[in-house]
């Protein structure tokens, strides 16, 4: 028989997996954006955004937290697993690519198949009303495509969002706004 301490340590264990599993093991949906642009928004700094230093975006610009959003396109790339290329809606010329770390602008790929421009977005909620202000996902992780460990997080405005191991926090979720 299990003494009283053995059971109590046991489900403390099994409860603590659960507090501490990032949102992607969790049920997830996957957003959809409709062909729409969107912005994306930080969770944890409310009124921050996926966004750029210039008011007209470069390739080789660092993707940073923002007041002012950089409008994005984010659709399927089309290849299986499903991923997600994110692209300047301005400039569908530019993806946002993982680049160690960071995220910045580069060439986009014609193919949808160059993998730091695929990302694995991962959504407690998904909506479908594109009335501005409504989100096509909400809660998102975002990860580099087939890195599900890693996840991109959003610091305070001005600063670069990171790629860094995920670890629940609001700093990694993202809504995906109309």
């Amino acid at each position: 028989m299990f003494s009283f301490s053995t059971i109590v340590s046991a489900a403390v264990m099994l409860t603590s997996v659960g507090v501490y599993a990032t949102p992607v093991a969790r049920s997830t949906c996957s957003p959809n954006a409709q062909g729409a642009a969107v912005s994306i928004v930080s969770d944890a700094h409310h009124g921050l955004k996926w966004g750029d230093a210039n008011s007209s975006p470069f390739n080789g610009d660092v993707i940073i937290a923002a007041s002012t959003a950089l409008p994005v396109h984010v659709s399927q790339s089309g290849q299986f697993p499903t991923s997600f290329i994110i692209k300047d809606a301005n400039n569908n010329g530019l993806a946002v690519t993982s680049s160690g770390n960071q995220l910045i602008l580069d060439t986009a790929s014609n193919t949808g198949t160059q993998a730091n421009q695929l990302f694995d977005i991962a959504c407690q909620t998904c909506g479908t009303n594109t009335t501005p202000g409504n989100a096509a996902g909400s809660s998102c992780t975002v990860s580099p495509h087939g890195n599900s460990n890693s996840c991109v997080q959003a610091g305070h405005n001005g600063t670069p969002l990171t790629v860094v191991g995920c670890d629940g926090s609001n700093a990694q979720l993202f809504d995906i706004v109309f």
